[in-house]
């Protein structure tokens, strides 16, 4: 589920985890005034491997002997 962050005139930002399809948050959960959501950036793309470069190739036998 997507983190939202709103901002209320009163309590100050707060995030919020909601479902795409759920409506934006119209009042504070807190004091009732109207809140706006913020557009944020996201964190963009998260890779969960180990890794790689342009620049690896496959290690020789000899590479790693002294």
């Amino acid at each position: 589920m997507p983190t939202y962050v709103y901002k209320c005139p009163n309590c100050g930002k707060f995030e919020l985890f909601q479902e795409m399809k759920d409506k934006p948050l119209e009042s504070c959960p807190t004091c009732n005034k109207p809140v706006k959501r913020i557009i944020s950036g996201g964190v963009g793309v998260i890779y969960k491997t180990n890794g790689f470069y342009i620049t690896d190739s496959k290690a020789s036998k000899d590479s790693h002997a002294s």
